[in-house]
């Protein structure tokens, strides 16, 4: 680069003035290399995920809101799509129908096991009075007239199996215990929509009223306001949804009325959110994926083959265009005449071969033969990827949601089925909790205090409420997890009990089964053998003598060595004497 040696006036500028200016802009450089290096190092974050100058994060910037912010003006929409997914997409309605027979199965059964030590009674009278409970709790919840449902529609398996579809698909539950005169049964409970559950007329949020619910200094619910009927019911159609009803969390001595939960998973958080939020947007695509998909498989069975001109009609247009008004013509009559031409000599030519029809295509004419179900194969792989994604979102096992088991062994079945059922083990200990064993405690309360039954002796009526979580002490049963193989799982659980790390209880639990009621089967069954002459049942195998522990495979127990030698010293003394 040149350096101009004159100034604006056109005088010469002497050398001397021209190195030290260039010596005095040399530091400048080097201030301002460095500063943008300082800068450079400023906006370096120390973890990689806060980069703001990483092109795949710069615009990624989530605001911080609160529990209730995050959910507050989106939870109306996620609901709404969820369960429109629920309605038409065939993974969503199975995700569904899997987990709640996973939680819920066919029937949950109460199994109570009072608090003997904090009761200060006996055990054998805790275990009397918890089995003449259940039979009355059973009698109650799953009597034929569905004593335990205010609209009496649903037993208590049933109610408990609608609450878990709302919590899954809604992300919140909302029952609320009623109490009928007119019943032999006053206690009975009602569900409730969550789409109720709102503040008063639209009343503003605030510190102590959020999203329908009242709260005290501590955030802790006090009472919840509801519609008198669903927003979207207004008009002539129900004039109450006008109006609210405020349903206290509980009485002033501790019976449960309003009972609400959710999943938290931040702290001030006082709604749900639907399990299905993670995965709405990718379901609704797959869905149009999937149906373009088959749209475009049932065009290509439509059509056995094609017939493709190269007729180039662009030059037609350009000879067209040459010609005099009365002799050009448009485009379209020129298609439309080159088709009839075609179609007149497909029809006029047939030429046949030892009976087969040799087609004769017109000048420029390709034949191409259409194959139905080309996409088939990706849409099968697209759709195995996406079944895992949406059982990862939902918190579902892949394989019952797909009911794919083509590419599943052993391993990964057995793997899949006790991850599973840990998942629903979760999900039931969260339903009967928060619902279940509020609903056994009122109905405890109505049957001390007005049906009459009896509490354990040495428990009085007087300190009932006290005692009342130590009485109901208990758990829900349904059916255990699918046994994939028989054999090792039975010869598990018996080295457990002989290891005394399990009991009968647990092992019966597992099932869905009171072991009480396992051994008075067992014991009526022994008697009615005995009677018919039949004898006791052999007991079982021991652990080692099970297939694949014993003397099939060949193995000597260390006792049995010295008669095995002895057997066969006799055999070949007989060999000798049968030779001689």
């Amino acid at each position: 680069m040149e350096v101009s040696t004159q100034n604006s006036a056109g005088a010469k500028v002497p050398p001397a003035v021209i190195a030290n200016a260039a010596k005095a802009a040399k530091p400048r450089i080097r201030v301002k290399a460095n500063s943008r290096a300082a800068m450079s190092m400023g906006m370096r974050n120390s973890y990689t995920g806060a980069s703001q100058v990483n092109s795949n994060l710069a615009l990624w910037r989530p605001p911080l809101k609160s529990a209730d912010a995050d959910i507050r003006f989106d939870a109306d929409k996620v609901r709404a799509r969820a369960r429109d997914l629920r309605r038409n997409h065939p993974y969503a309605a199975q995700a569904v129908r899997a987990s709640r027979l996973g939680v819920i199965g066919k029937k949950l059964r109460y199994s109570c096991r009072p608090d003997f030590r904090f009761l200060g009674i006996d055990q054998d009278e805790a275990m009397r009075w918890a089995q003449e409970f259940e039979r009355i709790w059973d009698s109650y919840a799953h009597s034929l007239d569905f004593s335990v449902d205010a609209g009496r529609r649903l037993n208590f398996t049933q109610k408990m199996a609608l609450a878990h579809d709302s919590l899954f698909v809604d992300g919140e539950v909302f029952e609320a215990a009623e109490w009928n005169d007119q019943r032999k049964w006053k206690t009975c409970f009602q569900s409730i929509d969550i789409d109720r559950l709102s503040n008063p007329n639209g009343r503003a949020e605030s510190l102590y009223l959020k999203n329908g619910i009242e709260l005290d200094r501590f955030s802790a619910p006090i009472a919840y306001h509801v519609r008198d009927g669903h927003p979207s019911d207004t008009g002539y159609i129900n004039i109450k949804s006008l109006n609210w009803t405020k349903i206290a969390r509980e009485t002033a001595w501790g019976r449960p009325i309003g009972m609400h939960f959710f999943e938290i998973e931040r702290a001030g958080q006082t709604r749900g959110i639907s399990a299905f939020a993670p995965v709405i947007s990718s379901m609704k695509m797959g869905a149009e994926y999937t149906e373009t998909a088959l749209q475009q498989s049932i065009l290509q069975a439509s059509y056995a083959a094609v017939l493709t001109s190269q007729q180039n009609y662009k030059d037609a247009l350009e000879i067209i265009d040459g010609m005099g008004p009365d002799e050009a013509t448009s485009v379209t009559d020129l298609a439309e005449e080159n088709l009839e031409a075609a179609m007149e000599h497909h029809e006029r030519i047939s030429l046949r071969f030892n009976g087969a029809s040799i087609p004769v295509l017109w000048p420029g004419e390709d034949l191409k033969m259409l194959s139905p179900g080309q996409g088939a194969t990706s849409l099968g792989e697209f759709q195995a990827q996406s079944t895992k994604s949406y059982a990862a979102g939902t918190g579902t096992d892949p394989i019952q949601v797909s009911q794919d088991y083509s590419q599943v062994n052993y391993s990964s079945a057995k793997m899949a089925a006790a991850t599973s059922y840990r998942h629903y083990e979760a999900r039931r200990e969260l339903l009967t909790s928060n619902l279940g064993m509020k609903m056994v405690a009122s109905f405890l309360e109505e049957s001390v205090f007005y049906g009459g039954f009896a509490l354990p002796k040495g428990v009085s009526p007087l300190d009932f409420y006290e005692a009342r979580d130590a009485l109901i002490r208990g758990k829900f049963l349904t059916q255990g997890a699918p046994i994939l193989d028989p054999v090792k799982e039975s010869q598990g659980q018996q080295l457990r009990l002989q290891m005394g790390t399990e009991t009968l209880q647990d092992i019966a639990a597992e099932q869905g089964r009171d072991y009480i009621d396992v051994m008075d089967q067992q014991q009526r069954e022994q008697a009615e053998r005995r009677e018919r002459g039949l004898g006791d049942l052999q007991a079982g195998p021991q652990p080692n003598a099970l297939p694949g522990n014993g003397k099939e495979n060949g193995a000597v127990e260390p006792d049995d060595e010295e008669e095995a030698e002895d057997d066969h010293d006799q055999e070949n003394s007989k060999e000798e004497k049968v030779l001689h």
